[in-house]
């Protein structure tokens, strides 16, 4: 037999208090959550990438043998 369905795991219970805490400091808004996040993943992108991801690493001259 299953688990109850109102049954969580500590992670669980951790992520939805984090969602919680961002809808409340948006005034419940999820499109500025969301938006919010992607500006997050975007300077964390910006931060780690050397250029690969984001196409600026410089151009790479081919040598003809």
């Amino acid at each position: 037999m299953g688990e109850p369905a109102e049954r969580l795991d500590e992670v669980q219970s951790a992520l939805d208090q984090r969602v919680q805490s961002l809808l409340s400091a948006h005034n419940g808004d999820p499109l500025a959550v969301i938006e919010t996040l992607l500006m997050a993943v975007d300077a964390r992108a910006e931060r780690v990438s050397f250029g690969f991801v984001r196409g600026r690493l410089p151009a790479v001259e081919r040598q003809e043998a």
